[in-house]
């Protein structure tokens, strides 16, 4: 693709709608250029409960994102998530039926197809089927089969799908906030495109973004994706926990929780006091900041206790080296990490964007790890699908060039 290509990634969530634009720099790295936020209401637990809503915040955070690019934004990669998405790995396999067996894109295609043929309910839809591994004649573990030789051609592939009513209502907010879609992209899938470092992938490493709605799970194993899944407990739940608890409204809640919150005492001294104004009285009161942690920690111990049950679901439990790397707002909060290596037995780290140059300082923070995500794996596809289209056009030309000489030569 061009320097000038404008490249742009919208991350729909529960609690915001966040969309950075970037473009390929001098050394061919992703430069972000551009970066838009705007609070979301018409989404709960990644599902569209208010479209006009939607459609307002995509528009006014593309907005801010073009003004600060200088630049027009006409497309999105779209990160999608929700309590209705699930994953399977499933097997393909084909025979080599041509003469010379060499296996050919036609064939790839072929066995990703057939892996793709499984039984899913009539409101779920494939929303990716990515190929993990091949197998030519019983050999495994080959990852690129073009212009190999064989007779049977097998695939595993991991393939997730989504509602068909959540697919459709986000794909009518985009268009209707008048942008196309390039793709619609699991958002973990997207995640580990920005806060993966060299190597997590092949030594084995999960991912969990703590959203404000659900909290979003991948486990890769030898470079690539072998388990994704979706929790329904994150940020928001610990908000509605605080104004229970503590008898305040939401919005006041949420205000302790990003000031204030923390999930285990050690961090905390004995004598602070957070100002409380609870629901019915004039002023504010005065509380221990420690009964913050009373209620905050219960509540991700039971998110880390379902991400532990999802790795022990999957089989990989004791095998990944890379431990757990957590990203997400709700990642941000003093304690979560030690509560991630308590509740789940692996060393944990905070992810937050890398390989980036650019406007660095705007997106710095896990909070953004899923949108600048969206346009690294934007560009990886255009920087992919560009030289085979060069290629070619080269081969043409060359084919021309090499007919005319023979053709005059008397060989044509």
């Amino acid at each position: 693709m061009n320097q000038n290509d404008v490249i742009a990634g919208l991350d729909i969530g529960t609690t915001k709608i966040c969309c950075v634009a970037a473009e390929v720099g001098d050394n061919n790295d992703v430069r972000i250029i551009g970066m838009g936020t705007c609070v979301s209401h018409g989404i709960i637990s990644g599902v569209v409960v208010d479209i006009d809503s939607t459609v307002e915040a995509i528009r006014t955070a593309v907005s801010l994102a073009s003004q600060q690019s200088g630049k027009e934004i006409t497309s999105v990669y779209a990160g999608v998530t929700g309590k209705h998405i699930s994953s399977v790995n499933s097997r393909g396999v084909i025979a080599i039926t041509h003469p010379s067996r060499e296996i050919t894109e036609e064939d790839v295609e072929r066995v990703t197809d057939a892996s793709r043929l499984i039984v899913i309910p009539p409101d779920q839809m494939i929303l990716s089927a990515i190929p993990r591994s091949f197998s030519i004649d019983g050999q495994s573990g080959i990852k690129h089969p073009l212009g190999m030789s064989g007779s049977r051609l097998e695939v595993e592939t991991h393939i997730i799908t989504a509602s068909r009513t959540f697919i459709d209502n986000i794909g009518k907010c985009i268009q209707k906030a008048g942008l196309y879609i390039d793709e619609m992209i699991l958002q973990p899938l997207a995640t580990a495109e920005s806060v993966l470092l060299s190597g997590e992938k092949n030594l084995g490493v999960c991912i969990l973004d703590i959203g404000g709605g659900t909290s979003d799970m991948a486990i890769f194993v030898q470079g690539e994706i072998y388990y994704s899944a979706v929790i329904p407990i994150a940020g928001q739940h610990v908000t509605y926990d605080m104004a229970y608890g503590l008898q305040v409204n939401e919005d006041e809640a949420e205000k302790i929780k990003l000031k204030y919150g923390c999930i285990t005492s050690q961090f905390i001294l004995d004598d602070e006091t957070v100002p409380v104004l609870q629901i019915g009285k004039g002023a504010p009161r005065q509380l221990p900041r420690k009964t913050l942690c009373v209620i905050i920690e219960p509540r991700m111990e039971e998110l880390f206790e379902m991400a532990l049950k999802e790795i022990e679901k999957s089989g990989t439990k004791g095998k990944l080296p890379g431990g757990i790397i957590l990203s997400g707002g709700g990642s941000l909060m003093p304690g979560t990490l030690e509560c991630a290596m308590r509740v789940i037995g692996m060393r944990a780290r905070q992810g937050k964007p890398e390989h980036v140059s650019g406007l660095v300082d705007f997106v710095n923070s896990p909070i953004y790890a899923t949108a600048v995500g969206l346009v690294q794996y934007g560009i990886k596809q255009k920087t992919q699908e560009q030289p085979s289209r060069h290629s070619r056009g080269l081969f043409d030309s060359i084919s021309k060039f090499i007919s005319g000489i023979l053709s005059r030569l008397g060989f044509g």
